[in-house]
């Protein structure tokens, strides 16, 4: 059972991990954007490869707001998107520690506290109290 069928109060982990999936989503839009301006410039792929990937990040901002949407709206099944979306960020953001560039090592290590975060705060007792995983006392 959702949070759709029960009265109990949205729990403050909820409202973090909604936000912190709804700040990854507006982060990946700014990527997409910076791409679209970026997108005339000669790179290492053609301009058909720039198109999909610019496409892939507006879908992927699109589907993380949504998920995010969901997940404070209680619906439970947004738990498996939220894993798999911070299990590759962690992957990724690991492999730009190794970056001599000190703004992308902290994006790295801001990247890693968030997914941490929402890993975390996504089975807490109330969070899942709260999707209908356990009865809530």
């Amino acid at each position: 059972m959702s949070h759709q069928h029960s009265n109990m109060p949205r729990p403050i982990s909820v409202v973090i991990v909604a936000a912190l999936v709804m700040l990854e989503a507006l982060a990946v839009l700014g990527c997409a954007i910076s791409y679209l301006g970026n997108l005339s410039t000669d790179g290492a792929v053609n301009v058909g490869g720039q198109i999909f990937m610019l496409a892939l990040c507006l879908l992927l901002a699109i589907w993380q707001g949504s998920v995010a949407a969901n997940f404070f709206k209680g619906k439970a099944f947004t738990r498996a998107p939220i894993i798999v979306w911070q299990l590759f960020q962690l992957i990724l953001s690991v492999s730009f520690l190794s970056s001599n560039i000190p703004m992308v090592k902290i994006a790295a290590l801001a990247s890693i506290m968030i997914a941490g975060s929402s890993v975390v705060l996504l089975f807490a007792p109330k969070t899942t109290a709260f999707l209908g995983d356990r009865p809530s006392n």
